[in-house]
């Protein structure tokens, strides 16, 4: 179905990213059957179905758990990874997605926060890899990721309290170094 070939070929771009982002490693979605309850309130009934005590039809849904391993660590699970490390999977994840089926443009607001300054640089060499399917307009404070920018708007505020909108285009200021 769509969905399966869909999730594989996710797959595929999101272990691009994960290796080139963690130098090696693996990352992938599974699928996974979970048991899900007919009635919410009746737990003591659910309880008894997970023991075995109750022998009642259970109903499953598919759900997607994210499964990794990090080159130079021993990590099974994702709550091993630093808080930079988790926001690097998720942004390779979504990244992925947006190979996939890239959208025209994607906001990106401060998605890059959590990262100390080696992974910023990483994080920018993703954004400068996404940038040449889908327009991108990225919030960020960060300098790493300002760098990779073909274009950066700012907003500045003066002396005098009054905010002035800042534009700088780096092919214009390429050229006018050049000369």
């Amino acid at each position: 179905s769509d969905f399966f070939g869909g999730v594989e070929k996710i797959n595929e771009e999101f272990r691009k990213f994960f290796i080139s982002v963690f130098g090696g490693g693996k990352a992938e979605l599974i699928l996974v059957k979970i048991a899900k309850r007919k009635n919410k309130e009746e737990d003591e009934e659910f309880l008894a179905e997970e023991n075995g005590e109750a022998e009642e039809d259970k109903e499953e849904e598919t759900g997607v758990e994210i499964s990794v391993s990090h080159p130079k660590k021993r990590i099974s699970s994702l709550e091993m990874l630093s808080g930079g490390e988790r926001s690097l999977v998720a942004i390779s994840l979504l990244f992925a997605m947006s190979q996939v089926n890239p959208p025209p443009f994607l906001i990106l607001d401060e998605t890059d926060a959590a990262l100390d300054e080696a992974n910023s640089q990483k994080y920018a060499l993703m954004l400068k890899s996404l940038g040449e399917k889908t327009q991108l307009i990225v919030i960020t404070h960060n300098r790493e990721t300002m760098r990779q920018a073909d274009i950066i708007y700012g907003i500045t505020m003066g002396a005098d309290g009054i905010s002035r909108l800042l534009s700088i285009k780096f092919d214009d200021v390429k050229e006018y170094a050049g000369q």
